[in-house]
């Protein structure tokens, strides 16, 4: 499942450097073409899933703004690289930043502000009755 829709990208990255890189090398640069941005946004999203999933539910139903951002970081360097497409130095360290941020999320040194925590992990959840603690705390 993707985390962000190719209107994120455009938003993020502009219309212009969209349609530069949805437009096969072999054709006219009419407009953002919707279908080769949601491959990338669907790739993008399987790669952050097989990370996040160590820790959370996933796919998530409503992803924080540093996931759909992550989204976009992770399919823009996919988008950009091939087809006769080279990266920018740019995309490159965005893209490295974003599987970094994932392999903290995966590990545990980020945690996201979630209430879906991934079956039989509860290393970091914690739940509130709204009552004292009882027997010290435990």
């Amino acid at each position: 499942m993707a985390y962000a829709t190719v209107n994120d990208m455009i938003n993020r990255f502009g219309a212009t450097e969209m349609v530069r890189l949805t437009t096969p090398s072999d054709q006219e640069m009419d407009g953002v073409v919707a279908t080769v941005a949601e491959t990338a946004l669907n790739s993008a999203g399987a790669i952050m899933d097989s990370y996040i999933g160590r820790r959370y539910r996933v796919p998530m139903d409503v992803p924080p703004a540093v996931v759909t951002d992550t989204c976009c970081d992770i399919a823009r360097f996919k988008l950009s690289s091939g087809d006769q497409k080279t990266c920018s130095e740019e995309v490159r360290v965005r893209h490295k930043d974003a599987m970094d941020w994932l392999r903290d999320v995966s590990v545990g040194k980020v945690v996201l502000e979630l209430d879906e925590v991934a079956a039989g992990d509860e290393s970091h959840a914690q739940v509130s009755t709204g009552r004292p603690p009882m027997y010290g705390g435990f």
